[in-house]
């Protein structure tokens, strides 16, 4: 479409156009306006800062797309992806999302066709980008962002994080495509405060694809604060696992329990051997984190079982196995005698 001389003019005369952004979305505003006859009267409605514009352009969106419910998932599901949204999960995605408190009998459907209009009706709005081989959906621009956030969301902290509890899930069960989908889950969980559930995933064979830095920065964050006394004692107790728990891949999909650090479950070279090296340090547990009977009992830190604290020098099979951080872990916290267990609350 090509304007004439007055509607250019009337385009320039908008101080919002002394910035890039603001004409850009004119631009393709304009180019998606159906009747060139009404252009110049088009022209003349435009406010004059982007925020404003913004508005005026989503209020248009709401006003065309007769199903406001379906417009504020799509913008809460993009705002919480925080990356954007795999282009092949949208449809699985929104479905899933707006019919997770509906039963069965009232579905509500939401197909290609669904996401087409959708898509046609925002497109002002929305970019791709790739991201590990996957196209993503994602916004134009982060004031948009800023917007929306207000908008859709609202502050709203207890529906930010259901949306990301809920993000976390459809990863988990329903994503095409999963070693992207494996590495987005840790990022929900936290942001949805799921602790538990962050620390037993990265735990877990699933979360192979997530990279060691990654899953360092994620265990490390929930470490206990709680810098412990240096004499063994009640308030400063060595984390075990029991002999069964020892023996699985317990603390991390790649390493045997026995050679893992208790944080970031990384292999500690020589970590199963009884001599010191400068690979590992002792992991100390609080009181808290510990067992109550301790040092008479011990409490095995995956699956809570009490046990006898092992006794002598003579080793046995059954006897729990103590545990170690690597070297890293151990710098990361202070270099100090701190607790290695996981606020979980």
């Amino acid at each position: 479409m090509t304007l004439e001389p007055e509607q250019i003019s009337l385009l320039l005369n908008n101080k919002g156009c002394e910035h890039a952004l603001y004409l850009s979305y004119i631009c393709e505003n304009l180019r998606q306006f159906g009747d060139y006859s009404l252009v110049t009267n088009r022209l003349t409605t435009y406010p004059q800062t982007i925020e404003e514009l913004l508005n005026v352009l989503l209020n248009e969106v709401y006003s065309v797309i007769n199903n406001q419910s379906l417009v504020d998932a799509f913008f809460k599901l993009l705002l919480i992806s925080n990356v954007g949204l795999l282009e092949s999960d949208i449809v699985n995605i929104l479905q899933h999302f707006m019919n997770k408190t509906i039963n069965e009998n009232n579905q509500i459907v939401v197909n290609r066709m669904t996401w087409s209009t959708l898509q046609r009706q925002m497109k002002t709005f929305l970019d791709t980008t790739w991201m590990d081989g996957h196209q993503l959906v994602i916004y134009r621009h982060a004031v948009l962002e800023q917007i929306l956030r207000k908008r859709c969301l609202k502050e709203n902290t207890d529906e930010i994080r259901s949306i990301h509890s809920f993000m976390a899930d459809f990863y988990l069960k329903h994503s095409t495509i999963k070693d992207f989908s494996s590495r987005r889950v840790p990022y929900h969980y936290e942001e949805a405060h799921m602790y538990k559930e962050l620390v037993a995933y990265l735990r877990s064979s699933e979360s192979r694809g997530i990279s060691r830095i990654d899953r360092q920065a994620y265990l490390r964050r929930r470490r206990c604060t709680k810098i412990i006394p240096n004499i063994d004692n009640p308030f400063n107790q060595r984390a075990y696992l029991c002999h069964i728990c020892a023996m699985q891949f317990k603390l991390g999909p790649f390493t045997m329990a026995k050679s893992s650090c208790l944080i970031c479950s990384n292999m500690i070279i020589g970590g199963n051997m009884t001599q010191t090296n400068a690979f590992k340090r002792e992991a100390r547990l609080c009181q808290k984190h510990g067992s109550i009977g301790y040092p008479n009992s011990i409490q095995c830190v995956v699956c809570k079982s009490l046990q006898p604290k092992p006794t002598g020098t003579a080793t046995k099979i059954t006897d729990p196995v103590p545990l170690n951080i690597c070297f890293d872990c151990w710098c990361a916290g202070g270099a100090a005698p701190r607790c290695c267990g996981f606020e979980l609350d």
